[in-house]
């Protein structure tokens, strides 16, 4: 890279109190209280239309899951106290707890499952499309519920511990008024602002009060990450999402911070196909882009070290990864320039990209330097931020920045590789990768972890992305709570925060 030119990260922070704020350990007037910030809006109550991410941390206290995830992702029983798959692995059944009731009084029963998560699938946003695979659900007898598949899903089980497995009462589905579910909190109307705070307090009838031992939990949402670390300095909240830029400082002033890989972020090529770009078309010109970028400048400078330099999509640690391919595609403008000439590009392209500076304005900067040094131009759109996923997704640009989580292959193919996928705008059509697809989904234990492999090298090969680094989430802590993140995703759980010691 010619050069890396590097955003400032200006922070106005607020005196902080000798006294502090309110606490996640008993206060002087003994309420126990968890208070949490996220940048995330709420998407409102209803869970066919719940986003996932740190989300679910509105969804949780409300709601409880029909499975619980672990610190590695590995589903436990919850309110499915156990479940198999038929030989064909397109029906799961699940045997329920007894004695659970929605806030509302009502059973929760094998209609009520089947009522909730017909109505969760029927959504658009990232819960629902977990449940794609659902075709219906069946009331075997009160306890017992039927989950037909008009294909395997080999991630339904896990997906049934996030949102998309969240169990809403059946007298309302939609929330209309207000969340109604059989977890371990209600909402607490009086002391919530909506779009600006959401507080509740105790179900006192739920069946696993030692998973949450906080009396109240309370959720700040603070989109702008400054005034997030101001409130966590302040002893306002005890844990908030912060950046790389701002985290030396957060342990400085005596926080904990940890972090653990999440997303993969680099170039996402949208029109792999050439369909409006068509340079984007041939593979040697994917794959220059691959040779664009210094990685390991990108990991040390802009992301200051919370990164791990990559070339393939596959997450260290996940089934897929292959620790072979991260040699290939090393950082080499002469190489990316001497493909763009052998695929017809020798004076490179133009290529209209969205402004991404909101939330990502250093990456953008060498992301166009590293482009314009290989030849490519681009011509940045000043797009309002709130309009960016739509444009991406309906196929508004060819490639762009961007971040997706990929530790789970199976979600990560649902996501941007099947032909429905939200982040696959283009729609296309591979016929070798779809029949890989199709392998890896009728596959179990070792074959299917080397069809997930074989689809990992095909990606590298054909250059379907231009990856940079496994991006890892960073959040902050007082030291009066310990925290468990969760392996694979952004979003940790209330269920892993706890008073410290």
């Amino acid at each position: 890279m010619r050069r890396m030119v590097m955003a400032g990260v200006a922070l106005t922070l607020v005196a902080v109190s000798a006294c502090g704020g309110s606490g996640a350990t008993a206060s002087a007037t003994g309420d126990d209280t968890l208070t949490l910030s996220i940048g995330n809006a709420h998407t409102g109550w209803d869970l066919a239309s719940a986003a996932l991410g740190d989300n679910i941390q509105y969804y949780e206290p409300v709601f409880d899951s029909l499975v619980r995830l672990d610190s590695k992702a590995r589903p436990h029983p919850n309110l499915a106290t156990s479940w198999s798959y038929d030989r064909g692995r397109t029906v799961l059944t699940m045997k329920l707890r007894k004695d659970v009731r929605f806030t509302d009084g009502t059973a929760l029963d094998a209609t009520a499952v089947r009522k909730s998560l017909l109505h969760n699938k029927e959504g658009t946003n990232e819960a629902a499309g977990k449940l794609r695979a659902i075709d219906s659900v069946k009331a075997v007898n009160p306890r017992t519920v039927a989950i037909h598949l008009s294909a395997p899903d080999p991630q339904l089980v896990v997906n049934l511990g996030d949102p998309s497995g969240m169990i809403a009462s059946p007298r309302d589905l939609a929330a209309k008024g207000g969340p109604v579910g059989s977890g371990p909190y209600v909402l607490d109307k009086a002391a919530t602002t909506n779009g600006s705070t959401y507080a509740f307090t105790r179900n006192p009838d739920y069946w696993n009060k030692k998973a949450y031992p906080f009396d109240k939990i309370v959720i700040k949402n603070i989109s702008d990450p400054t005034a997030r670390l101001n409130a966590l300095l302040s002893g306002q909240v005890d844990w908030a999402r912060i950046t790389p830029q701002t985290a030396r400082y957060a342990k400085g002033r005596g926080l904990e911070v940890r972090s653990h890989a999440d997303s993969v972020e680099g170039l996402y090529i949208w029109d792999r196909t050439g369909r409006t770009v068509p340079a984007l078309g041939k593979v040697k010109v994917r794959q220059a882009l691959n040779h664009a970028f210094d990685r390991k400048t990108i990991v040390e400078k802009l992301n200051l070290g919370y990164a791990t330099a990559t070339s393939q999509m596959a997450t260290a640690g996940s089934t897929w990864y292959e620790r072979s391919l991260e040699s290939n595609y090393a950082y080499d403008p002469a190489r990316a320039r001497r493909l763009l000439a052998e695929a017809g590009y020798p004076h490179g392209f133009t290529v209209t990209m969205p402004d991404v500076s909101s939330v990502a304005s250093s990456q953008q900067v060498v992301m166009v330097q590293a482009l314009e040094d290989i030849g490519i131009k681009v011509k940045v759109d000043k797009i309002p931020f709130t309009r960016l996923f739509t444009a991406l997704q309906s196929g508004e640009y060819a490639m762009s920045w961007f971040k997706l989580q990929s530790g789970q292959p199976w979600d990560f193919i649902q996501s941007e590789l099947a032909k429905g996928a939200a982040w696959n705008p283009a729609k296309d059509f591979d016929p070798r990768l779809n029949s890989m697809i199709g392998k890896a989904q009728k596959a179990r234990g070792a074959a299917q972890t080397a069809a997930f492999r074989e689809i990992n090298s095909y990606l590298q090969d054909n250059a379907f992305n231009a990856p940079w680094d496994v991006l890892d989430a960073v959040q902050g802590n007082s030291k009066k709570i310990k925290v468990t993140p969760r392996a694979f995703v952004s979003a940790v759980p209330i269920y892993a925060m706890a008073p410290a010691g």
